[in-house]
């Protein structure tokens, strides 16, 4: 494996969409172009990030953006074209699509498939555990190499030491960030598969030269924060903790769901993300007004616990280091916030 160091995120992100795009062109397959992502996904600010972005929100203000990028529906199980609820059939509908809008695009046309292992800014959507093996055996299959967004799933967050490795996939380059350094130095690494760097290390051609870095890549303050933090990541058993806080977490929503009319659907499960998504007709599904949703996030701060909005979605990601006592008062201010509607 080997790594090329970035300022953060969405750095990270954009430096994958470009390797990638180069691997191809090293390999005599210009016309490996094209992107395909999932629609719901996130993958940050820059111009390739937002392209391959997913969410409406985070697109529409700025276009037009890169062409070449297309998107499929994510295997969301509450919202989804296919009227589909059960997981499993769901994610099978999904990697249907993907093989689809294969066929359509042209296998020979396409560069990378991005994904979040578990989407974050979209509202916390928790694939089934077939889906990324899946995308990684059809990425496989037509030549596409696979980037696993793991800026905020990497270090522990989902339970495991990476989201895909949580789910038992090996991608070919992942962008992370975030826990690398805990928020103490802008940091992020773009990890490169032993398979793609030797298709850039065993070019003689020149057409292996990356013409692509940051006046902070590898800061070696950044550097030492993050060798720092990996190194009480693993004195802490991080990832245990948040598998098991995450479970307390998920089982405390669960509740608080069945009890609250505006609660439509909660997710999680797989470490410390979690989402409840708000509606004001559970029939109908019509996302909550802004003012309520606003108004539990107001009392649930009051009472202890900062939650973040993102549409109709409150979002869980507390500190990996959370104890059972934390999540009590977390679980508490919700009940606080949702009393107050």
């Amino acid at each position: 494996t080997r790594a090329f160091y970035t300022s953060g995120g969405s750095d990270s992100v954009e430096t994958a969409l470009r390797l990638a795009r180069q691997y191809h062109k090293i390999r005599g397959e210009a016309g490996r172009v094209k992107y395909l992502s999932l629609k719901k996904g996130y993958h940050g600010t820059h111009t390739g990030g937002a392209s391959v972005n997913g969410n409406a929100n985070f697109r529409t203000q700025y276009e037009p953006l890169l062409p070449g990028c297309f998107h499929i529906p994510a295997p969301y199980t509450y919202r989804n074209p296919f009227n589909e609820t059960d997981p499993e059939t769901l994610a099978g509908l999904c990697l249907m699509a993907l093989e689809d809008e294969i066929a359509f695009q042209g296998a020979g046309t396409i560069a990378a498939f991005i994904m979040e292992p578990i989407l974050g800014a979209g509202g916390v959507i928790v694939p089934h555990e077939s889906f990324m093996p899946g995308v990684r055996e059809i990425c496989s299959k037509h030549g596409i190499l696979l980037i696993a967004d793991e800026v905020i799933t990497a270090f522990g967050r989902t339970g495991s030491w990476t989201g895909s490795r949580h789910w038992g996939v090996q991608p070919d380059l992942m962008s992370t960030a975030k826990a690398i350094t805990n928020g103490y130095f802008p940091f992020g690494a773009v990890m490169i598969a032993d398979h793609v760097a030797e298709v850039f290390e065993s070019d003689t051609t020149g057409a292996a030269a990356i013409g692509h870095g940051y006046t902070y890549s590898g800061h070696p303050v950044g550097a030492a924060a993050a060798l720092a933090c990996l190194d009480e990541t693993r004195r802490l058993n991080v990832p245990e903790n948040a598998a098991a806080r995450g479970k307390e977490l998920y089982a405390g929503l669960r509740e608080i769901g069945d009890q609250c009319m505006v609660c439509g659907d909660v997710r999680g499960g797989e470490g410390l993300m979690c989402a409840l998504e708000l509606v004001s007709d559970p029939k109908t599904k019509t996302p909550i007004d802004k003012a309520s949703i606003a108004k539990v996030q107001e009392v649930a701060y009051q009472a202890g616990a900062m939650v973040r909005v993102s549409g109709p979605n409150i979002i869980l990601s507390p500190p990996l280091v959370v104890t059972s006592e934390d999540v009590q008062t977390i679980l508490a201010a919700l009940r606080a916030g949702f009393g107050s509607l």
